[in-house]
């Protein structure tokens, strides 16, 4: 039941999972710790948690949701991990069920929008990025790619626009460190051209300046 090192073998873990998921139906959804005939099995949890989080996030968060079903940013964060392995029907489902348990954050929504794009259905892309403005008309990046997914329809102006609205909210979009897919952006130069023209009101001549 134990591998060496003092490590869970895989069937200890099984039999941990298989006792985690069955914990809120039995304690009537309340976190397992309020549970006293389950207090030995929350240690087991926590201490899995710990050994699994670094290598298996995925574990972790399962066995974290486990205990706490109804956290929003646990489903998000899982979701997130779940892009990351390429488990888009997976992710699709998290990010659902944390945009069902948190009405008023719009990066689930966001979060589906970017795995719908990643999945080619801009339909359902444009519709969950647009919700998610909806929902808080100040979320920058959420413009930002609703400017994307008119860009690979081919729609430039309407994506130049949204482009701009994005980067009014929020200028440092336009940074890699902060935004790594505007390296694909073809557009940019016009985007940043505009937007400094807005802000400004004109260009500035290439005058230089002598050391006095």
């Amino acid at each position: 039941m134990t591998a060496r090192g003092g490590r869970p073998g895989p069937a200890a873990l099984a039999t941990a999972a298989a006792l985690v998921l069955l914990l809120p139906a039995c304690a009537g959804r309340r976190p397992i710790a309020e549970t006293s005939d389950t207090e030995a099995v929350s240690v087991d949890i926590g201490t899995l948690w710990k050994q699994e989080a670094a290598s298996d996030p995925i574990t972790a968060y399962r066995i974290r949701i486990a205990s706490d079903p109804d956290n929003a940013g646990l489903h998000n964060n899982l979701g997130n991990h779940y892009v990351f392995e390429n488990r888009m029907d997976d992710a699709l489902r998290e990010f659902r069920t944390a945009a069902r348990l948190d009405r008023r954050s719009p990066i689930p929504w966001n979060n589906l929008g970017t795995t719908y794009k990643k999945l080619d259905n801009l339909g359902a892309a444009l519709d969950a990025f647009q919700k998610a403005v909806h929902i808080d008309e100040r979320y920058a990046l959420a413009y930002y790619n609703i400017g994307t997914v008119y860009d690979q329809k081919g729609d430039y102006d309407n994506a130049i626009e949204y482009y701009l609205k994005a980067l009014a909210l929020r200028p440092e979009l336009t940074e890699v460190r902060v935004n790594p897919q505007v390296v694909e952006n073809k557009n940019l130069m016009v985007v940043k051209l505009r937007h400094y023209l807005e802000e400004s009101g004109n260009i500035a001549l290439p005058l230089d300046r002598l050391p006095e």
